[in-house]
């Protein structure tokens, strides 16, 4: 079965890990047992119903203080699809886990609180999950039943979110006005919103489009491991990140700048005459190319750029700010070097969510626009063209703390 991956945002309150649970009761997809713990752990609250939330919010912190911080995983399925629910902090202090969690979602769900309207982590939810490359955002305007499942209030909403984010064209949104805690529009359709004609949440999961434009020629396997044998020979082993590769292709091995060909493939213990994106595999080349971890397999007829200074947008993750003149350490698939932010060009103001000049340092959950010049050459793709040759990483080199990740433009 096709599997989906979808994350949830929103403010603090907002209601995601009601709307998870909701999900989760409403498609049968909790045990008896989970039901039975719920309903103690509610009733120890002073609580006379089932708390949902509880079903995502499983460390004890969280239970105690009723919020979420940190990101939480679940799994569940229909007739027609496997899920996995990635649920993210709503709080501004853990959107970093937000830009983790949703880094290889399918769809965005964004939580909207119809008593409060669009805020700014509204803004910078959309915004982290345009910048992520997700396509679809279904905007759920949420707690419908506390302002009387207004048609107008649902609409003004919309109308704000439309005017914000017009100019994200590559994105799909859905809106719809649901009720987490009753259950209305997200598995079963609301009878106290006769007035809206568009599609409940499940069949928006169910139904969505997911499969991406395959570009079978723009081979991108990053080798994450060699190994020499006397009995069978040498082995190239990694992860596709781009494209496909079939016995007999030729390639390109970088930064060796060999031209080889595929003699084998090998996909678990089986013999495979092709293999796609994310197939994790072993290769035979002919001849038996020097190669090693950070060398990288590419179409010779689609070549990645070699680049030692890089144009990124940066999500800052650590609540140490940068200083200028630090230098970081860079991971890239398998590759590495030192680098420094050589320039900021601008950050991105949340509240409008304009550019504007950057003053001051870079701080946490700041989105920003950089120079970065590198100790030496590396393979990068745009991040529109290839998320895994377009992304990286920045390590802080005294504490080994990630930092940053970043985007190539």
């Amino acid at each position: 079965m096709e599997i989906l991956r979808f994350t949830t945002a929103g403010s603090v309150d907002n209601g995601k890990s009601t709307l998870i649970g909701r999900l989760l009761f409403d498609s049968k997809a909790i045990f008896q047992d989970q039901i039975d713990e719920l309903t103690r752990s509610s009733k120890l609250r002073g609580e006379q119903n089932i708390n949902l939330a509880h079903l995502t919010d499983g460390l004890r912190a969280e239970r105690e203080q009723g919020i979420t911080i940190d990101v939480a995983y679940r799994f569940f399925s229909t007739p027609k699809r496997k899920f996995i629910i990635v649920d993210t902090p709503g709080h501004f202090q853990f959107t970093r886990n937000m830009v983790t969690g949703a880094s290889t979602a399918h769809l965005a769900i964004v939580l909207v609180d119809s008593t409060q309207g669009v805020t700014e982590q509204t803004n910078r939810h959309i915004f982290i999950a345009n910048l992520l490359g997700i396509q679809n955002i279904v905007v759920c305007v949420n707690k419908m039943d506390l302002v009387q499942y207004s048609q107008m209030i649902f609409d003004e909403i919309r109308i704000s979110c439309q005017s914000r984010f017009n100019n994200l064209t590559a994105v799909n949104f859905i809106y719809i006005p649901i009720s987490a805690l009753r259950g209305d529009n997200i598995v079963l359709k609301s009878e106290y919103m006769p007035w809206y004609n568009g599609p409940i949440l499940m069949h928006v999961l169910e139904n969505i489009s997911i499969t991406p434009t395959q570009n079978h020629s723009m081979l991108r396997l990053p080798i994450q491991m060699v190994i020499n044998n006397p009995h069978w020979g040498t082995r190239y082993m990694g992860r596709i990140a781009s494209g496909s590769i079939e016995v007999g292709q030729k390639v390109l091995l970088l930064p060796q700048e060999i031209e080889t060909e595929v003699i084998a493939i090998e996909k678990g213990e089986k013999q495979v005459e092709t293999a796609i994106e994310k197939d994790s595999i072993s290769l035979t080349l002919k001849n038996s190319p020097e190669a090693n971890r950070g060398s990288i397999l590419v179409n010779p007829t689609h070549l990645p750029s070699k680049l030692k200074e890089i144009n990124a947008t940066l999500c800052w993750l650590l609540e140490k700010p940068h200083k200028h003149g630090t230098s970081y350490k860079l991971m890239h698939t398998t590759q590495e070097a030192e680098c420094q932010i050589t320039e900021v060009n601008y950050i991105y103001n949340m509240h409008n969510l304009e550019k504007e000049s950057y003053e001051g340092t870079l701080g946490l959950n700041d989105i920003c626009n950089v120079r970065l010049m590198l100790s030496k050459e590396l393979y990068f793709d745009t991040y529109n063209n290839c998320k895994q040759t377009g992304s990286f990483i920045l390590i802080d080199q005294e504490t080994n703390d990630t930092v940053a990740a970043g985007m190539v433009c």
